[in-house]
């Protein structure tokens, strides 16, 4: 018959090794939760930006843009923002297609893109840009408007 040590127990390299585990353990939490912290912060800041963006997009939709005091830029709180307009030009090949075949083609409206950008002041990564367009008859724009609001096409 065996006589048990009554002086059983952890050894020192096995509590240095479990102090360790624990170790390793925490600080990975804690390098974690800081980054997940920086994270929503990050996303919070981003969140801002558009519903900032949203909001002024969808006022200046519901106005007319032909109004002298139409606001083409400006300031909200600490954002820069502004729009501008873009032609956009509808089936180019068929227009080729109908000459081709002595067949006049008349489009029935013009196609526009507004964009409007925002950015943060303060943080120049912050920022925004959302697309719409707007289908207008022929000719709603005049020549001048043309010239002073309107993208250039490349």
């Amino acid at each position: 018959m065996r006589v048990r040590n009554s002086n059983s127990g952890f050894t020192l390299l096995e509590m240095m090794v479990a102090v360790l585990v624990v170790g390793l353990t925490v600080t990975t939490f804690f390098q974690l939760f800081g980054a997940s912290l920086r994270l929503e912060r990050r996303g919070r800041g981003f969140d801002e930006v558009i519903v900032i963006g949203r909001q002024t997009m969808a006022q200046l939709l519901v106005r007319d843009l032909l109004k002298d005091e139409f606001p083409w830029s400006g300031e909200i709180e600490n954002f820069d923002w502004n729009l501008h307009l873009e032609s956009v030009d509808v089936k180019p090949d068929a227009d080729e297609k109908a000459a081709e075949e002595g067949v006049s083609l008349r489009w029935t409206s013009e196609l526009y893109r507004l964009v409007f950008a925002i950015q943060d002041k303060n943080r120049p990564g912050r920022h925004l840009r959302l697309v719409a367009y707007r289908q207008v008859a022929p000719g709603y724009f005049t020549d001048d408007f043309k010239e002073k609001h309107i993208a250039p096409e490349e």
